[in-house]
């Protein structure tokens, strides 16, 4: 891995500062990088094909943006941790610091973790037709379906694998990979699943007379969710993409084929004393 992208949080200077010290000290070690911030809009993800590792330095926002940028390249991420939580990151500022050249040179491992392929379908869609507008969009957290700036009650019809589930009414509903199970999804309530696991979250939000539970769902699992409503109703994916969605419009989320890579160093297990840790830090 001797060529790398650091990607920073542009809000916070510290991380532009480490960002810096990194790519230096990696240079000095004879790694080949340069580095932005991971707010360029101008980013894609063909400018770090020809990169081995992308390294994130801020939050889990920041990792999230970057692995963004990775997954269609197949390029694993490293997360260096400046943030309040930072469940998805492996590294703190000074364990970088001091040991990042050795660390990467030492191989670590490549962590895979499940994403979610969502589809949005415009009502009465001929399927096949062109400019159908159906849009395609990839998940390492969550896909959130919820209504607006309008304070009211949306409904949401919920199909697995094709059968009526329920109809929600109340906020929204996440669909949540392992991944971000600890994300929206736990703070709604939803249980929290290791994220090597395939299985994925249906969560609904603030639910009014209806289903309150999560459900855990396999990865061969296909939901549908349809919206009715006469108000502002929005998709957002991870936090950083936001469709608008209108009456009849529905949103279809699978388990994809393409999986995030992260280069760890930690054991697996790392996980269960990290989700105590970083909660408990936050009470």
């Amino acid at each position: 891995m001797s060529r790398v992208a650091v990607f920073y949080h542009p809000r916070l200077p510290e991380a532009r500062a480490l960002a810096e010290d990194l790519l230096d000290t990696l240079s000095r070690s004879g790694f080949e990088g340069w580095h932005r911030s991971a707010w360029d809009e101008g980013t894609t993800s063909d400018d770090v094909g020809d990169r081995e590792l992308l390294i994130s330095v801020g939050g889990d926002g920041t990792m999230l943006r970057v692995s963004h940028l990775a997954l269609p390249c197949g390029i694993p991420v490293l997360g260096v941790n400046m943030g309040h939580v930072g469940f998805m990151n492996e590294l703190n500022p000074e364990q970088a610091r001091n040991d990042l050249p050795r660390l990467i040179a030492e191989g670590g491992r490549i962590e895979r973790r499940a994403t979610l392929q969502a589809e949005i379908t415009p009502p009465n869609t001929v399927s096949g037709a062109e400019g159908d507008g159906r849009r395609t969009h990839f998940a390492l957290n969550d896909v959130v379906v919820a209504r607006g700036r309008v304070a009211r009650v949306i409904r949401i019809e919920a199909r697995i694998d094709g059968d009526l589930f329920t109809t929600y009414k109340g906020d929204g509903v996440i669909i949540a990979t392992a991944t971000g199970s600890t994300s929206y999804s736990m703070a709604a309530g939803g249980p929290i699943l290791n994220p090597l696991t395939d299985e994925f979250v249906l969560n609904p939000i603030d639910s009014h007379l209806t289903i309150s539970n999560a459900l855990v769902l396999p990865p061969t699992s296909r939901v549908e969710l349809t919206v009715s409503s006469d108000h502002e109703v929005i998709m957002s994916v991870d936090g950083q993409i936001e469709a608008d969605l209108q009456d009849g419009y529905a949103v279809s989320a699978t388990i994809s084929s393409n999986m995030a890579k992260f280069l760890r160093f930690q054991p697996p297990g790392r996980f269960y004393s990290t989700v105590t840790e970083r909660l408990t830090r936050m009470d």
